[in-house]
């Protein structure tokens, strides 16, 4: 690696600050609602096309794509670029679609979660482009900007490897680490229980069997299981969570004749998608063995009318810290940041279920931003951070490659 080149990296992002800032502002000011990033999308590839990118699409999906070099080491960037609504503006500092700017922070919707990536995914694109127009790179660099991830995590990148043949050999995502170097995560799952009863008049409500009745024990029983989950290092202890019940009945004066639970599920290390289903199996089981356990199925529609659907698993996935691609995001922090850093993990779910907890590829995450301000009304970026973030970007398919 060019000894030279982070200084040059250096020097020309400190020319492009305003510009950065900028770019990240106009991201956020585009409402890009999961399902509705048709807008964004364009702006992403018009920007790459400007900024020298050797190829832009969106593809079947919507996902934005672009790349630049053709080296055979193939290395994908992923921002997702669709956000969870705004539902409490009165809450918001600053107006959330606004991206204002105060004493070098910016705020606004996505500026975490995870716009700002996408920011400094795009500038680093261009520095790569201004610092070697003339000279072949040894990478292909592929920069996505996923759609409708908060709606169902991993499959953006499910589709672009599984239908569009993109199969990168690294993956880094632009989730918030604050400038950590962050190596997995635990998986999740949503599954539902239903138990059925037989419905009767409430004045006869003895002539009936309640389904609700049926299942209060279970429900019982589940906050039992949550309680009783081991903590397995490195990503602490699973999770399970009812998160919504209902009934039916044929009015709100007679028996319901039908129940439904809604579970969330997090999965720890050797937690996987069977071993969370006999646990609520042996629930049920204990309980009468009437009601029915099932995984649920999310389907959805993207902007570009594109239909799908998946079940609602989610792998957990580790790299460990001393793979090649973990030492090599370490060692760009470290020659970035002036000081080492430690690597992490995320608490919540992230697209890398699809590359690493599915596809077994290689995946990592480094960004600006604290998990915990994302999907909240205190979301915001220091922009120092995001230019320290943005010299990680350019820098770091060199120092992969010599890893």
């Amino acid at each position: 690696m060019d000894p030279s080149l982070l200084e040059n990296i250096q020097v020309n992002l400190e020319e492009s600050k305003e510009e950065l800032a900028n770019l990240l502002q106009r991201l956020i000011r585009i409402r890009s609602y999961s399902g509705q990033e048709k807008e964004i999308v364009e702006f992403i590839l018009d920007t790459m096309q400007y900024y020298g990118f050797d190829d832009q699409y969106s593809d079947d999906l919507g996902n934005a794509v672009g790349r630049i070099g053709d080296g055979p080491v193939k290395i994908l960037y992923d921002a997702h670029i669709d956000t969870v609504q705004v539902t409490d503006e009165e809450s918001w500092t600053y107006p959330p679609f606004e991206g204002r700017i105060v004493g070098g922070t910016i705020y606004g919707r996505g500026a975490v979660d995870e716009k700002s990536a996408m920011a400094g995914f795009l500038m680093a694109g261009k520095l790569l482009k201004t610092l070697y127009q003339n000279d072949g790179l040894p990478f292909s660099l592929y920069v996505v900007g996923s759609v409708m991830e908060e709606d169902c995590d991993g499959y953006p990148l499910r589709h672009l490897i599984e239908q569009e043949g993109l199969r990168p050999d690294y993956v880094l995502l632009g989730e918030p680490t604050d400038l950590k170097v962050f190596r997995g995560q635990r998986g999740r799952m949503e599954m539902q229980i239903t138990a059925t009863g037989k419905s009767a008049h409430g004045a006869h409500n003895r002539q009936g069997i309640n389904a609700i009745y049926k299942m209060n024990p279970i429900v019982t029983a589940i906050e039992r299981l949550d309680r009783s989950l081991p903590s397995i290092q490195p990503l602490g202890r699973g999770s399970v969570t009812v998160s919504d019940i209902r009934s039916r009945g044929p009015s709100l004066c007679s028996v319901p004749d039908h129940c439904r639970i809604h579970i969330d599920r997090r999965l720890t290390v050797g937690e996987t998608r069977e071993s969370a289903l006999a646990q609520l199996e042996e629930i049920v089981q204990k309980n009468g063995g009437e009601a029915v356990v099932a995984i649920s199925e999310y389907s959805g529609k993207s902007w570009k009318t594109t239909e799908f659907t998946q079940e609602a698993y989610f792998p957990t996935w580790i790299m460990e810290e001393e793979h090649p691609l973990v030492q090599a995001g370490l060692e760009t922090a470290r020659m970035v940041l002036g000081k080492k850093t430690r690597s992490g993990f995320w608490s919540f779910s992230t697209n890398g279920v699809a590359t690493a907890g599915r596809h077994n590829l290689p995946t990592i995450g480094f960004a600006p931003g604290k998990e915990e301000l994302a999907h909240s009304s205190r979301e915001e970026i220091v922009l120092e951070d995001l230019a320290k973030a943005t010299r990680f970007y350019a820098l770091f398919p060199f120092v992969l490659i010599d890893t």
